[in-house]
């Protein structure tokens, strides 16, 4: 019987926690425990993508004149130290664990492998995606769903700090809707800020699915990963 496939992406900022920055270990620690646990039933196939902005955000420029090029670099460096963070709790936990990369750093991280990814899974493990796309000027967001169609994922999770797809930002505006369902066309058309629009129109093209919820709910991922809507589910119109 062949199992659902999944890419969860998660911001590096849910990893420091409570903290205002870094990497919260023992946020780290539950977090994985957690992953493992829907790992070990061997009910699905579970990719991950992490960003960096917990240690550094390029793309916001914080000092001035502050050249793109070496702040995107450093944000990809920041997704490998998260994700060799990831890798090394879920294999403490006894789960097989790949970690690829869009930059080779020679006996660190290797480059992506499409075979080797359909070997962890065959095995039961986990694929963490580091590195970004390898290229400045792509965020996180269009890693993961370049992984997502690399590996021909079922549905492409995003789990954020909020519930969902909101019509505006529910941490701004008290009366804002959530979405339990909705397309890319009107994401796009109403311009509603949940992915960078490169990986929204990826997505679109390829009719990939995408689910969006709050990774601090209890159970949200484990429900997801049953084959529960959670969220807002995002597909083609």
């Amino acid at each position: 019987m062949k199992k659902n496939r999944y890419l969860l992406k998660i911001s590096g900022e849910v990893l420091k926690g409570d903290l205002p920055s870094g990497i919260s270990l023992e946020f780290l620690n539950l977090f994985c425990e957690r992953l493992a646990k829907i790992i070990l039933k061997k009910e699905v196939e579970l990719g991950i993508v992490v960003g960096g902005g917990n240690i550094f955000r390029g793309v916001r420029g914080e000092l001035e004149g502050f050249d793109r090029l070496y702040g995107d670099g450093v944000g990809m460096m920041a997704t490998v130290v998260n994700s060799l963070l990831i890798t090394e709790r879920l294999r403490y936990r006894n789960i097989p664990v790949l970690l690829q990369s869009a930059v080779k750093i020679e006996g660190i991280v290797d480059l992506f492998n499409r075979d080797r990814v359909e070997e962890v899974f065959e095995k039961n493990g986990c694929v963490v995606f580091c590195g970004g796309t390898g290229n400045p000027f792509f965020s996180t967001d269009t890693t993961a769903a370049l992984r997502a169609l690399q590996i021909n994922s079922d549905c492409l999770f995003k789990a954020t700090k909020v519930d969902g797809i909101y019509d505006k930002d529910p941490e701004k505006f008290s009366g804002a809707k959530k979405f339990d369902a909705i397309s890319y066309d009107e994401i796009i058309s109403r311009e509603i800020e949940v992915m960078d629009l490169t990986s929204i129109l990826m997505l679109k093209k390829n009719k990939q699915k995408l689910m969006v919820f709050n990774m601090n709910d209890n159970d949200s991922l484990e429900r997801a990963c049953r084959g529960e809507i959670v969220g807002t589910l995002v597909k083609e119109s």
